[in-house]
């Protein structure tokens, strides 16, 4: 675990390729270039440093935890080949918008988008594994979409334009 360090070079890690686990939350990265042959990780953490870049992600493949909330990250599509990841985090000072690219994370229970920039939630309706969706602070007014997630048992809705909640009325622990 390297966190809260005021790391921001991160090359020395790039012949490490046995690494699982890779936890370098809370620090000044901007640069992950050095983590494009890691294949056999399993979880990278990288929240909290200032990434914008992370097109180097996607032969990762083998990732099923993937956080990286709290960066400058706007463009996504390269995730869209990482299939195992079972949790996602990308919420906070992100500047996602478009999340077309997440309709083929079917295996994703845990989905972190809160705090960017995204009205249209339609992708999601594929996503029934979903059991925690956070997608607080966007611009979202329209969430019947999100009635077919049966799965879900956390639900955060709140900072957004929406009116009526009565599609996810079942969600045991929903945040308006």
């Amino acid at each position: 675990n390297l966190s809260y360090n005021s790391i921001s070079d991160i090359s020395a890690l790039a012949g490490l390729t046995n690494l699982t686990v890779l936890a370098m939350p809370a620090n000044n990265i901007s640069d992950v270039s050095a983590l494009a042959g890691l294949t056999n990780l399993t979880g990278l953490y990288l929240g909290g440093n200032n990434i914008s870049d992370i097109s180097v992600l996607a032969d990762l493949t083998n990732l099923t935890t993937l956080t990286l909330g709290g960066n400058n990250i706007s463009d996504i599509s390269v995730l869209a080949g990482l299939t195992n990841l079972t949790f996602l985090a990308l919420g906070s000072q992100n500047d996602i918008s478009d999340i077309r690219v997440l309709a083929d994370l079917t295996n994703l229970t845990r989905l972190e988008l809160g705090g960017n920039n995204i009205s249209d939630i339609s992708v999601l309706a594929g996503l029934t594994n979903l059991t925690y969706l956070s997608l607080s602070n966007n611009n979202i007014s329209d969430i019947n979409v999100l009635a077919g997630l049966t799965n879900l048992t956390t639900l955060d809705l709140t900072g957004n334009n929406i009116s009526d909640y009565s599609p996810v009325e079942f969600v045991s622990d929903l945040r308006k």
